[in-house]
């Protein structure tokens, strides 16, 4: 079919808690009217207080509207990486959070070709400004700096890799030609729509779907409120907030092999983990994530 137009998808976050929040006519004969069921509806604002939204939603639930909403319900327990696999059908190394969008061959074959490029730079230099008759301090720094250029590269990669490779993101961002930048759109609709819809069915109310930089963000109450200084996470939330969390990793996986945009979700989830009280140990703690 034809392909969808990159508006299209800009709107999409806006659209989906409408598509996911669509009421279901209830089942009974005497179903109210059009105009009123809007108007129950209508009573979720982006940005409203917690409250007002979840009673809000309670209702339409009790009157058979919102059939989804707190649909779901979790029962932690035990679970090995080897029947998370097999369970979700996806291999261990796809679900592994802290894959990039480089292997490490691809870091080894750049930190190869800088050693050798800055190598026979330095060796260029020196021998050119010899030839040139230019001073001898200024052969000497130039010589240095350019071999020097490996040990920097070594020392940021062994305490923050990630940092190597942002110009190089950033070139292929600038770069990208429209079916890229589509299919890397596409991809964060997929992810925060995960969140969105195990929010939902797990009762968790959304306070608003935001798009800031044309990239959709899904912002949950209970996330938002587990993050504020001294506050506390109780340990019967612990399980739904964990699913919430961990769904667009999830969900990335499952489509595309592999998970890129889940740190900052499982920073978060690490952060909500170990403000839990009571609190709970390292290993309950990973059976917590490996079951969510």
């Amino acid at each position: 079919g034809p392909r969808p137009k990159p508006e299209m998808l800009l709107q999409l976050p806006a659209l989906l808690p409408a598509l996911l929040l669509r009421p279901t006519p209830a089942p009974s004969r005497a179903a109210p009217p059009c105009a009123a069921a809007a108007a129950d509806w209508s009573r979720l604002v982006e940005g409203a207080p917690r409250e007002a939204n979840l009673a809000a939603l309670e209702e339409l639930s009790a009157a058979g509207a919102a059939s989804l909403w707190k649909s779901a319900k979790v029962s932690p327990r035990p679970v090995s990486l080897g029947e998370l696999s097999r369970t979700t059908k996806i291999p261990e190394a796809a679900l592994d959070p802290t894959a990039t969008e480089y292997s490490l061959q691809d870091i080894q074959d750049t930190f190869v070709k800088v050693v050798v490029g800055c190598t026979v730079g330095a060796v260029a230099w020196a021998a050119g400004s010899d030839a040139l008759g230019l001073d001898a301090g200024l052969r000497f720094t130039g010589t240095y700096l350019l071999a020097g250029v490996p040990i920097g590269i070594l020392a940021i990669g062994s305490t923050a890799p990630g940092i190597l490779f942002l110009p190089i993101e950033a070139f292929k961002k600038a770069t990208a030609d429209e079916e890229a930048r589509r299919g890397a759109l596409q991809r964060v609709c997929k992810h925060e729509a995960s969140h969105l819809l195990c929010a939902y069915v797990l009762g968790l109310p959304v306070r608003e779907v935001a798009v800031s930089d044309g990239q959709p963000q899904v912002v949950v109450y209970d996330e938002e409120l587990a993050q504020q200084p001294g506050v506390f996470v109780s340990a019967d939330q612990i399980s739904s907030l964990a699913v919430v969390a961990v769904s667009g990793l999830i969900a990335e996986a499952s489509a595309y092999g592999k998970a890129l945009g889940a740190n900052a979700d499982l920073k978060l989830l690490n952060e909500i983990l170990l403000r839990c009280q009571p609190p709970i140990p390292a290993g309950k703690q990973q059976d917590t994530t490996r079951y969510a």
